[in-house]
């Protein structure tokens, strides 16, 4: 074993330096935790967008044929905001037990934590 001896000004010095490092990284962790993401980047699915509205996959084709509803074709799979999603909740064109924005954004992280798909 080696023994390794220091100034006490040097040590001190590197303590508040890794004081500071760490208070860093806690505050990164507090952004990033509490950090939303905006709807209206967020794609999702039609699995997912009826999963969180609650309704069938033959409701939101009727939505998007009547012009109701935003979306998107990619590989042949159709795709929401969730931007969309929300104005449909807030609009009461689909009844919801999202009653906030938070409510419905925090449904599509668990729901994706659940099912571990990337778009």
């Amino acid at each position: 074993m080696k023994l390794i001896t220091m100034d006490s000004d040097a040590y001190r010095l590197l303590l508040r330096k890794i004081e500071q490092i760490f208070a860093y990284v806690k505050h990164q962790e507090e952004v990033n935790a509490t950090a939303q993401p905006d709807p209206a980047t967020v794609w999702i699915d039609n699995d997912e967008s009826a999963a969180l509205l609650e309704v069938g996959k033959r409701t939101l084709q009727r939505l998007r044929t009547a012009g109701e509803i935003g979306y998107s074709i990619r590989g042949g799979r159709v795709y929401y905001t969730l931007a969309e999603v929300q104005r449909l909740v807030a609009g009461h064109v689909i009844k919801s037990k999202f009653e906030q924005e938070a409510d419905l954004i925090r449904a599509h992280q668990e729901y994706r934590k659940q099912h571990r798909r990337k778009i």
